[in-house]
């Protein structure tokens, strides 16, 4: 039996889902450079104030790549975090055109909002996401609940977390004149370890999102938003009978 047809319309996410994914592999090597230049800082120090450039000319030149580096890395960040916006919120919207699930337990608007509330940002968001994939697949097809998401979503949530914490710890040791600069550098390289592996998990939950949502394509009657007419010219012309003439 053949589900009815859903009035919602279906946008496709496949397009942002792509971006999205390259910019989550081109973030994880800038930051993986990011974490060998301050690895290497460890070694060759940043030159003092009071110490001539000629005396550590490869402290100077690492401390101008990672200058370098981290200006790339925060462009890439934002970047992402845009287009992660953008898909997530059309990925959700989609939810409505795939399936006749009894309701939703958010919105679009809230599944991207939520990352930006203090407290809140620590379990909603990730709700939000795996409800995404727990929903992009047809409520009719004899199921009494939304199936689990794999073990990958909770791997990219612990890791994201994580990343966050060890981020904001490296930033107030900067900031404080008391603490060793090696220790510094320890705390965020363990942050940029940390963001590269929930990368590397967000690649595959955004993956596994793009493509169960484009298999659910094809199974369910989607509703697709109106195109635009067809030029005058393609359409066929009404077909004129010849005049008779033996009268």
């Amino acid at each position: 039996m053949n589900p009815s047809p859903s009035p919602a319309t279906f946008t496709s996410a496949h397009g942002r889902a792509l971006i999205l994914k390259i910019l989550l592999v081109v973030g994880a090597v800038v930051t993986g450079m990011s974490l060998v230049t301050e690895a290497l800082s460890l070694r060759f120090p940043v030159p003092t104030e009071t110490e001539e450039l000629s005396d550590n000319v490869i402290g100077a030149v690492l401390a101008l790549i990672m200058f370098l580096v981290a200006v790339l890395e925060f462009i890439i960040y934002i970047t992402t975090v845009v287009f992660f916006c953008m898909w997530l919120h059309r990925a959700y919207k989609n939810l409505r055109a795939f399936s006749t699930w009894s309701r939703l337990d958010s919105s679009p608007g809230w599944a991207v909002g939520s990352f930006f509330v203090p407290f809140i940002n620590l379990v909603v968001p990730y709700r939000a996401v795996k409800e995404v994939w727990e929903k992009s697949w047809p409520s009719d097809e004899g199921l009494l609940s939304a199936p689990a998401a794999p073990a990958t979503f909770p791997l990219w949530w612990t890791f994201w977390l994580l990343s966050v914490f060890a981020g904001n710890l490296s930033t107030r040791l900067y900031f404080r004149g008391d603490v060793p600069e090696s220790t510094q550098t320890m705390v965020s390289i363990l942050a940029s370890f940390l963001s590269i592996v929930a990368a590397v998990f967000a690649y595959l939950v955004v993956d596994a999102i793009d493509k169960r949502q484009e298999e659910t394509i094809g199974r369910v009657n989607i509703v697709r938003p109106a195109g635009p007419p067809p030029p005058l010219s393609n359409l066929p012309m009404p077909e004129v009978a010849a005049p008779n003439n033996s009268q």
